[in-house]
């Protein structure tokens, strides 16, 4: 009986312990289970931050665009000073505030070095808002490029042929010309499109005989004492898969009694600068062709020359014809040159910034000149081309006895 007893104890001793360490067990296990879901909900809490902290970058990033475009060049001059040049650096920042607010702008650095003589300079070439009401009218404000010509707003290297950029697109239609102001732009049809601007003018000071009104340009705080108005309409009366033909008109009107910072010119001159010009792009098939033709009038040179003695022309004139023929067989389209181009071209242009002088002018016909531009545009990608041309320059004072050039040069777009 006593080991009946003995043996029950046990039993039920032995049982209570496997139960209560079965309890503690369970108990651990929960309190470990408990632990790691806990460190789960916590990783998961920081995932998801992680994840709303990305959307917002994303979200950011969407709304935020960076781009731009360099030139770097070599120059050789027959008898004259050759040089490498880096020549432009550009960048671009823009950001859409709402689907139809957005601000776009651009700092440009020329010459690498920018000192007190070196030539050098830094500038913001474009920064304006763009209101985007509706296709058939929107509105634009701040720093924006003159609406003239071909190469004033498409200027990125890969867009044009030469190392250079056409010389009428320097002295007749000065590139690259910012005009600060206001005004609208829209497209109401599919085959037209425009822009106009009421903006600051120039300032006369900076005209002379050789350079027309490029020295014109303010850079700084434009003057607003003599305003001014531009605009272009685009046609595209032929828009198919083997050919797009685009035909532009422009203009520009305006005082040129302003100073930088603000106010007139000293001495102030009553005097008002005209430009028009038009401008065709017609590519058919493997053949691209461009031409510009523009004419500049001062209404009262005389005035400009009493005042600054600069030989200013009561009218300028320039035109230039160009074409290239992309060469590159599809066949050689593959590998690294997959979306490669090569395109020859050749460019002739006249231009003259004294066409006609005033009575108190004496026309110099050196700028009455010519040059004849051959080269190739080698686009390794849509984005980055490699140049090479030779100029040939003459005028009409000593005929073709100008130094030749010959230039090479890369360029890029990124975006």
């Amino acid at each position: 009986m006593k080991h009946h007893v003995l043996k029950t104890i046990g039993v039920a001793a032995l049982v209570a312990t496997f139960t209560l360490g079965a309890a503690a067990a369970e108990e651990d296990r929960l309190a470990a289970l408990e632990k790691e879901m806990a460190n789960t909900r916590a990783e998961l809490a920081a995932l998801k931050g992680e994840k709303n902290d990305l959307a917002a970058v994303t979200e950011t990033e969407s709304k935020l665009t960076l781009g731009g475009y360099g030139e770097i060049h070599a120059n050789f001059v027959d008898g004259g000073k050759s040089m490498i040049d880096i020549h432009r650096l550009v960048m671009y920042v823009g950001y859409e505030f709402a689907d139809w607010i957005r601000v776009s702008s651009e700092v440009e650095l020329e010459h690498a070095y920018v000192s007190s003589g070196s030539g050098g300079e830094i500038s913001l070439e474009q920064l304006y808002v763009d209101f985007l009401l509706s296709d058939p009218i929107s509105v634009r404000a701040g720093r924006v490029l003159a609406p003239l010509g071909i190469i004033n707003q498409l200027h990125e290297p890969t867009l044009f042929f030469g190392v250079e950029r056409p010389s009428v697109d320097k002295v007749i239609i000065p590139s690259t010309w910012s005009l600060d102001g206001a005004g609208v732009f829209g497209a109401p049809t599919s085959w037209m499109t425009y822009e106009a601007y009421a903006v600051a003018g120039l300032q006369g000071s900076g005209f002379d005989a050789a350079n027309g009104v490029r020295g014109g340009r303010n850079k700084e705080r434009q003057g607003l004492n003599d305003p001014a108005v531009t605009g272009r309409i685009d046609f595209f009366p032929v828009v198919t898969d083997h050919q797009n033909l685009r035909v532009g008109v422009s203009g520009y009107y305006g005082g040129t009694d302003n100073a930088n910072k603000g106010g007139e010119g000293t001495p102030s001159v009553d005097n008002t600068f005209a430009l028009y010009s038009a401008d065709v792009q017609y590519d058919v098939s493997r053949f691209l062709f461009r031409g510009v033709v523009a004419h500049g009038a001062n209404s009262d040179a005389d005035a400009l020359q009493t005042a600054y003695a600069n030989g200013a022309g009561e009218e300028i004139f320039g035109w230039y014809l160009e074409g290239g023929v992309s060469v590159m067989p599809n066949a050689w389209k593959k590998g690294k040159m997959k979306e490669a181009d090569l395109i020859p071209f050749v460019r002739y242009e006249r231009y003259d910034t004294q066409h006609k002088v005033p009575d108190n002018v004496v026309k110099n016909d050196a700028n009455d000149r010519q040059d004849i531009t051959v080269g190739v545009n080698w686009l390794l990608t849509p984005n980055f081309v490699v140049k090479a041309d030779v100029q040939f320059l003459s005028n009409e004072l000593v005929g073709s006895d100008v130094n030749n050039k010959y230039n090479l040069g890369i360029g890029w777009v990124f975006n």
